[in-house]
Order: structure tokens, then C-alpha cells, then sequence
């Protein structure tokens, strides 16, 4: 995930539309994404990318720059699925996320093994592996410690290897 230019981010933070239009198209895919990856729904994706771009304008100024824009961002997206998905009285899918690898057949091996993989470690593995965050940054997304991104990264791991190894004996 790359950073906004910091002059950027301050225009925005001091009310600035045209910066604020510049931090959503620099972030609106990436929003997207993750939102489908927990939705797994493409409406709902786009409601959450939404909410989540109407909550920031209106808490730009509480930004403080304690942790990185993009973590902080992903923290409201994140919130916002989770009341979406409330709201919805959905859980969070079994679903893997589709984009992540470009080849059919390996995609289709990491779906298979991502669905034996618990929700909260699924969330962790994204934005570690897919989004390139920190496991700091994660942690912030997630509001837990670095050491349980640790732990849920290595869970993870380990079920992705054990449903993949299955996945190749045939069982």
C-alpha cells in the first residue's frame, strides 16, 4: 500500500475537497478490495468503499498522524463491513478472495485452501499478504496487538500449508 503525499494529507485534513478527492482515488480501489474480500458481496463492497470514504471527510481532522493514513483508513473500512455485515445479519464469508493470485488453476488451490482458514486469521493473512501491511499496521487495523497478528499470521500459515498439502494428496 503506498503513501499519500503528506502535503496532500494535510490539505485534506484542513478541508481541501480537491485533496480529499485526490486521497479517494489514490485509495478507492484498494477500499474496494478489501471490503469485497470481507463482504464478499460486490453491492455491499461498494456501500462500505462509500461509508467508509463519508466517515473519513468527517473525521479527517481528528486524524493525527499516529499511525499511517492507510492504516487508519483500513481501521474505518474495516468498521464499516463489520456494521454492514451487522446490519445485514451476514457472517463473514467462506469465500477466498478471487484476485489475489493471477493463475486459474493456483487461485483456485488458494480458494479452496483459504476457506479452512478461520475468519480472523483470513483478515489478518489479507492484509499482511495481499495489502503488503505491517504486521504494526495491521494490528492498528485490527485493534489488537502485534503479537496476536503474529500468532493469527502463523495459524493461518499453517492451516493455508496443512489445506494445501490435502489439496495435493487428493483428501
Amino acid at each position: 500500500m503506498r503513501d499519500l503525499d503528506p502535503r496532500t494529507l494535510e490539505r485534506a485534513r484542513s478541508g481541501d475537497l480537491h485533496a480529499f478527492e485526490e486521497l479517494v482515488r489514490a485509495y478507492q480501489a484498494e477500499v474496494f478490495r478489501f471490503a469485497w474480500h470481507l463482504t464478499r458481496d460486490r453491492s455491499l463492497a461498494e456501500d462500505v468503499t462509500q461509508e467508509t470514504f463519508l466517515r473519513t471527510f468527517r473525521f479527517m481532522g481528528g486524524f493525527r498522524g499516529e499511525q499511517r493514513f492507510g492504516s487508519w483508513l483500513f481501521s474505518i473500512a474495516r468498521n464499516c463491513a463489520m456494521d454492514v455485515l451487522r446490519r445485514t445479519r451476514a457472517s463473514l464469508p467462506e469465500d477466498a478472495p478471487a484476485g489475489i493470485v493471477a493463475d486459474a488453476s493456483a487461485r483456485a488451490e488458494l480458494n479452496a485452501a483459504l476457506r479452512s482458514v478461520t475468519a480472523e486469521h483470513r483478515e489478518t493473512f489479507l492484509l499482511v499478504e495481499v495489502f503488503g501491511m505491517s504486521y504494526q499496521e495491521a494490528a492498528d487495523v485490527l485493534g489488537v496487538a502485534v503479537g496476536t497478528v503474529k500468532s493469527r499470521m502463523f495459524r493461518a500459515r499453517q492451516a493455508l500449508c496443512a489445506a494445501i498439502a490435502d489439496e495435493e494428496a487428493g483428501t
